[in-house]
């Protein structure tokens, strides 16, 4: 795998609902040397530099993205990834009505609040729903050809990957 493809694999998980939820668990669950062994273990299983990850997760520094222009389906899985981070945060909240709403699904919602993120200068409500039904196809499948691509875990395969290196 080239340097730059590795560079934005990490920059993507980062910045992405899975990178989020396993470092907060990783932070709150491991202390100290079992920490590094456990950063290392996971390193080697999602294929990241040990050094870049350690920083990541022990410092909270993240990457630089290697892109001058981010591809749009870059922009998109970065938005949906955002917005699942915020749903995820909402619904935490004991006076938000996301748990009502969402009833344990996030990434249907998250992707639709990306897309309508997008069609931000449609002005009609006709027009506005009409190309949301248009982009909605689209955009699973590109959050899910990027999530492919570049062999980024997903918030299904996150129990799992904690289960692995505990």
């Amino acid at each position: 795998m080239s340097k730059n493809r590795k560079q934005i694999r990490l920059y993507l998980f980062t910045h992405s609902y899975s990178g989020e939820k396993i470092v907060f668990s990783l932070k709150h669950k491991y202390k100290g040397k079992k920490l590094t062994n456990i950063i290392d273990r996971l390193s080697v299983i999602l294929n990241f530099n040990n050094d870049d990850f350690t920083d990541y997760v022990m410092f909270d520094k993240r990457p630089n993205l290697p892109y001058r222009r981010v591809p749009k389906a870059l922009q998109l899985y970065l938005e949906i990834e955002k917005e699942l981070i915020k749903i995820s945060e909402e619904k935490l909240d004991e006076y938000s009505t996301t748990t009502e709403d969402y009833q344990g699904q996030l990434l249907c919602p998250a992707i639709e609040r990306a897309v309508g993120n997008f069609l931000t200068d449609v002005k009609n409500d006709n027009r506005f729903q009409m190309l949301m039904e248009e982009n909605l196809k689209s955009a699973y499948y590109t959050y899910y050809k990027v999530v492919d691509k570049y062999k980024l875990p997903t918030m299904r395969t996150i129990p799992f990957l904690l289960r692995i290196i505990s």
